[in-house]
């Protein structure tokens, strides 16, 4: 039983954003993808759990960055300098939630470390149930833990001011049927106003999501700057009826 799972992708060119760097969105992909593969190989894949009525839902993510991975300086044919490497495993089942960790490193360093928290949601219900016996069951005994990770305390951000909007398109829905997480995380980094993201790159960013967003759905973020610490606190919310969708917290600098 392989407890840890490396998976190497390729940085391809049209991933690059005009500061030569990969986008935070795209990395969140490839933790999604290494996931779904080490889930797989411990016999708990999107398949299997389809078969019985279910499916995995994050519903928690804390990153850490101490950089962004950046090709402006690379060598066109330097393979090295385009691979990305995720190394993933799982930590612990809490009840509902299922605890996954994350190192992503690039030219031997690494660039970012992440802790996330998973549920096993009823396709037909569409709510959470507890941990399978099968997936529960199979668990390292003393796994390592990126960070001390912790609940998630995240203000609303509802009476905040709008920033941005989205509608949902059929490019955003993934295999269950709703807007990827990943995708999320496009928006929230597009409705951060350009005085906070152009003063740096990101360093810290916390996520929770709350509910499904679909097709059609218009997608509101609000947000404003945390006045203690100055990191930037953004919901998105569907138009339609107010519903929040996720609250965030990040760090630039």
């Amino acid at each position: 039983m392989n407890w840890v799972r490396t998976e190497t992708f390729k940085i391809r060119g049209y991933e690059i954003g005009p500061d030569h760097r990969v986008p935070l969105q795209n990395l969140c992909g490839y933790m999604e993808e290494a996931a779904a593969l080490h889930a797989s190989e411990l016999g708990f894949a999107v398949e299997t759990l389809a078969r019985r009525g279910l499916a995995w839902a994050l519903t928690r993510i804390w990153i850490e960055f101490h950089e962004l991975p950046c090709l402006g300086g690379a060598v066109p044919d330097e393979e090295e300098s385009s691979l990305v490497r995720v190394k993933t495993w799982p930590v612990a089942v809490e009840r509902l939630q299922y605890r996954r960790d994350f190192l992503i490193s690039w030219r031997d360093r690494v660039l970012a470390k992440a802790a996330s928290d998973w549920v096993v949601i009823n396709l037909e219900t569409r709510r959470a149930e507890r941990i399978p016996e099968f997936i529960s069951a199979l668990q390292p005994r003393a796994p390592e833990k990126v960070m001390a990770g912790g609940r998630l305390k995240l203000p609303s951000q509802e009476s905040g001011p709008e920033l941005a909007a989205f509608t949902v398109r059929r490019a955003d829905i993934d295999r269950n049927n709703h807007v990827n997480n990943a995708r999320f995380t496009e928006w929230l980094v597009e409705a951060t106003p350009a005085e906070i993201s152009s003063s740096g790159q990101i360093r810290l960013l916390q996520i929770m999501y709350r509910a499904e967003s679909r097709y059609g759905d218009v997608v509101v973020a609000r947000g404003a700057r945390e006045p203690e610490s100055g990191a930037f606190l953004c919901g998105l919310y569907r138009r339609s009826d107010g519903r929040e969708l996720v609250r965030a917290r990040a760090v630039w600098n």
